[in-house]
Formats: C-alpha cells, structure tokens, sequence
C-alpha cells in the first residue's frame, strides 16, 4: 500500500486539480517509560510508530482556508482574518493553527490543506501532536516561515488549551517533531527539552495494540492526578525545602522524607521516584553497548515494572487492561507491555520479537 504521504498527495491532487506544493507526515508514538513525569521535569523514553498523520498543502488564488479531514469525511472553510471557533475539535484545532500563524503580522494566504491518518485518535499515542505538527509545518511553509521542535513544542499546547481547553504538555509535540524515519527509541528530557536517539536490538519492534477498553472523554481522572503529584512534590518539600522535583530523588532518598508524606501522596511519590529509576535504568542499559536480545528482556521487565506501578501506586490503569497484559505475557514473542497516556483505557505498548525472529 502507498505511504499515507503519496496517499494524500493523490488524494490532493484529484480534489484540488492540481499537486501540492508541499506534504509533510508526523509520526504517533508510543511510551515504553515515563508517562506522567514531565509535570515534574523528568525524561520519557519513547517509540515513534509507523503510524502518523500527513497533511499535503497548496496556495489558492483566494483569501479562504479550506481544510479537508479525509479520515472525518468533512470539510472547513474559512477567512483567515477572520477566524473563530465552530465546535468541531478537528477543525477548531486547524483554525486554531491558523490563528497561531497569523499572529506577529504574518500575511497569510488563502490555503488548501488535506489531512490523512491512520493513527487512533483518543487513544493515548499523541493524535492531536502529530495533528498540529503536520498542519502547523504545513502553514509555516507557506508563509515562508520555519518552527524548530522547540517552537512546535511550545506552540502546540498553547493551540490546544486556547482552542480547546484541553491541557497538555511539551514531550509529545517535541517528540513528534523530533522523530525521524528509522528511529526506533527517543529518550526526551522533559526539563531540557532535549532528545538521544536510541536503538532497538536487531529483530525487535514496539507496537501499539488495541486494549478494547474506551478512555474517558474527559479529562477529570487526568487532572486530578496531575494535582495529586504537585501535591506530593509539596509535601517532600516539609522535609526538603530544596527539591525541585520527586524525579530527583532516588529509593533512598525517597524513604529519608516518606514519614512526612501522607497516605496517596507516599503512593504517587513511589510512582515518580521508581518510575525515573527505570527511565535511567533502560536508557544506560541501551545505551551503554549494542543492545541484544538481554537488553530487550530488561527493557521488557522494566515496562511491565512500570504498568504495575501505573495500577497500584498511580491508580489509572483498569482490570480488564491488567488482564489483557497478563495474557499478551504469556506468548513467547511478547517481552513487555504497558498502559498508554493518562490511563483508564486506549492502546497499550508492546516489545516484541519480529516474526521469524530467532533473537
């Protein structure tokens, strides 16, 4: 089958009667280590999927924005002087894109702009970053414009919250953004915003599996443990005045200042702190020599470590979601697994062998 990219330039060129000018595709991904730490500046180790969103791009001779979703099967139009929200979230985030373009004086043009996916929207592999990042580059291209990864990474929740009140963070649009073709794993520093590129061993891959069970269409679940963790970070500091963050804190230290935590936030403290302890543990295990089929056991044993702390120390996983880890675990293949996003359903992340593999 074509890429989504030839996919959509096809698409573009059929609809629109001509080719586009540009076409720009960004990638899913999945979190094998690090949900829930960048709040509190810690590092998310990540697989970029082969799944993605690609959106293809051309100049109209007149002043209006017309964006097709080919995967909604409708089509927005709109001045982009004159730009306000219409209540349909897929559209309110292109406008929304367009908006953020258009502020500083930039001249926008009249634009087409057709997007294609196949990555599940909702389900906890960054729809919404890979969204903007296609449309966002796309009309930054056509205002002769450039957004690096940092940029994109601070555009993109600004977008999100302004247009549709949805919180979100900086580790999924920098990741996105950062992805290239071939990476297996990308290490991203929360606090520095800063990225390593990291192997898989040779007939290893991650992959991103439906779990059958819907997350909520809110975002309470998420909030409040978002405000359980500051809350944490803020009892830890009664006894440490100094820490900038439970991330930094190690077993040890943890166990120095849990006596003055109380009962929930002694649980997400455990979350944070063994939580970076895999993160660093995988990422020196990865790095440190050409990884094999070993370091993938560790890296396996360390993302099943992290959905158990996500179930009893975090609260956000379900038991329909722990079984079905408990039974992708008994096949052979099958290394590792683990919850995606911020819990309560969506897909789940799978280290396994490839097909064939003797590894």
């Amino acid at each position: 089958m074509p890429s989504l990219k030839t996919q959509v330039e096809l698409l573009f060129g059929g609809r629109c009667k001509r080719p586009p000018q540009g076409v720009h595709f960004a990638p899913g991904r999945a979190v094998l280590l690090g949900s829930h730490l960048e709040s509190q500046g810690g590092a998310v180790l990540a697989a970029p999927l082969a799944l993605g969103v690609a959106c293809a791009w051309g100049i109209r001779p007149d002043s209006r924005v017309v964006v097709w979703s080919m995967n909604a099967r409708q089509k927005d139009s709109f001045h982009h002087d004159r730009i306000f929200k219409c209540g349909r979230s897929w559209s309110d985030l292109a406008r929304g894109a367009c908006a953020h373009v258009a502020q500083g004086g930039r001249r926008m043009p009249g634009i087409d702009l057709m997007v294609l996916g196949d990555l599940p929207i909702g389900e906890g592999l960054a729809s919404s970053a890979a969204y903007l990042t296609v449309l966002l580059r796309s009309l930054y291209d056509a205002v002769d414009g450039y957004r690096s990864r940092w940029e994109l990474a601070e555009d993109i929740p600004q977008i999100e919250r302004e247009w549709l009140g949805r919180a979100s963070g900086r580790v999924d649009p920098y990741t996105v953004a950062a992805a290239k073709p071939g990476d297996a794993l990308l290490h991203v520093d929360a606090r520095e915003l800063d990225h390593e590129r990291l192997p898989l061993a040779p007939g290893f891959h991650v992959d991103a599996e439906e779990s059958g069970v819907t997350r909520p269409a809110d975002a309470t679940g998420a909030t409040q443990r978002l405000r359980e963790l500051a809350i944490a970070l803020e009892e830890a500091r009664s006894a440490r005045p100094s820490l900038a963050s439970l991330c930094d804190l190690d077993a040890e230290g943890l166990a120095e200042i849990e006596g003055s935590l109380g009962a929930t936030s002694r649980l997400r403290a455990r979350y944070l702190v063994g939580e970076s302890e895999r993160v660093r543990h995988a990422t020196t295990a990865l790095a440190a020599t050409a990884p094999d089929a070993g370091t993938m056991a560790t890296l396996g044993r360390l993302m099943l470590a992290s959905h158990r702390s996500l179930a009893t120390e975090l609260d956000v996983s379900t038991p329909e979601i722990d079984s079905l880890i408990d039974l992708a675990l008994t096949k052979p293949s099958i290394l590792g697994a683990r919850l995606q996003g911020d819990g309560w359903g969506g897909r789940v992340a799978v280290l396994q062998k490839d097909a064939g593999s003797v590894a």
